[in-house]
């Protein structure tokens, strides 16, 4: 879930670093592989 994944847990670890960004997207391609996993895992 947006909660409990790891880059949710990534980002907040690291929000107080100085050297530290974030970026919005307006879309996600997904790759072929992302997509076999979601159908087969």
């Amino acid at each position: 879930s947006a909660v409990t994944s790891g880059l949710t847990y990534l980002v907040e670890k690291f929000k107080d670093f100085s050297g530290s960004a974030t970026i919005n997207l307006d879309g996600v391609v997904r790759s072929r592989l992302a997509d076999f996993a979601e159908h087969h895992l």
